[in-house]
């Protein structure tokens, strides 16, 4: 896998849903995703934001499966391949910035859908809520010892006429590795949804 830092002008990503877009330029030739479900690989890049000011260049970590190619409008600050190879017992520190939710059923809409069922995800707003969501999510590949649970502003959109609306929490802490197999999968695919807007890319490191 390979991991770059990338810029793009601020002005060609007003709107964060045109970021993911934007980014595919960086991989012709390369199917958008083609998965059915979240047992499959995943294709493509996953990535996260690192610095977002008005005015100015947008800078992202991008994880890929190939390195991304030269296009007109964006810039490969730097690009590095590596190969993630943990340890059973092994000590990892640990930064995913994601989205967690839960799906509910929403009453309201089933009325005005005349569905029998209408389900949505809604963001889990308290620190403790979060917490549990990343224990879930990292079963089987690890324990974590300590996490910091940093909640960010809501990142707004718009695809075509309508609005949307991510709540993202960046998590940092350490990891004992449990299965590395199972953490293997979940560094090549991401944790949770909303990768389209830069979160589920988990990244870990050595300690000592």
């Amino acid at each position: 896998m390979f991991l770059s830092r990338v810029e793009i002008p601020w002005d060609a990503v007003r709107n964060p849903y045109e970021i993911h877009r934007q980014l595919w330029r960086l991989f012709p030739g390369e199917d958008k995703e083609p998965r059915k479900n979240a047992e499959e690989g995943r294709q493509g890049f996953l990535f996260r934001v690192e610095n977002n000011q008005p005015g100015r260049p947008l800078r992202l970590l991008i994880q890929s499966w190939r390195a991304p190619e030269p296009t007109a409008g964006l810039t490969i600050v730097g690009t590095r391949e590596f190969q993630p190879q943990p340890a059973h017992g092994q000590r990892l520190a640990f930064l995913l910035t994601a989205n967690p939710v839960k799906t509910i059923i929403d009453a309201q809409r089933e009325t005005k859908s005349g569905k029998s069922s209408e389900k949505c995800r809604v963001p889990l707003i308290h620190e403790s809520e979060q917490r549990e969501w990343l224990k879930r999510k990292l079963i089987g590949a690890g324990e974590f010892e300590g996490v910091n649970v940093v909640p960010h502003a809501p990142v707004f959109f718009r695809k075509g006429n309508r609005g949307g609306k991510i709540v993202m929490v960046t998590f940092e802490g350490v990891l004992r590795v449990n299965e590395p197999g199972t953490l293997i999968a979940y560094l090549e695919n991401g944790i949770g949804p909303a990768k389209a807007f830069g979160c589920g890319l988990l990244l870990v490191r050595r300690l000592g």
